[in-house]
């Protein structure tokens, strides 16, 4: 089982290399994650929103992102699963 500080790290490399691409990179919100049963949730959204608060760059439609505590196994939820979590 990971603890929340392994579920981080793995959440974070997600985002690096299977979210963010070119014109948009992505980062975690700080104090904005949780564990559930064996899963950890992390609220994500664009850099350029969290550095500047502009809802111009702000990411649209985007979710939390679920890191599996048995596996590793990470996956970005869709906007409205992640409303009905409603975890932050």
């Amino acid at each position: 089982m990971l603890d929340m500080e392994e579920a981080t790290k793995l959440a974070r490399q997600f985002l690096d290399q299977e979210v963010s691409h070119e014109g948009m990179a992505f980062a975690l919100v700080e104090g904005e994650r949780t564990q559930v049963g064996t899963a950890f949730y992390f609220d994500c959204q664009s850099v350029a929103y969290l550095r500047t608060g502009d809802l111009r760059d702000m990411a649209i439609g985007t979710g939390y992102i679920r890191v599996d505590g048995e596996t590793g196994e990470c996956r970005m939820l869709g906007a409205t699963e992640s409303a009905q979590l409603d975890l932050f």
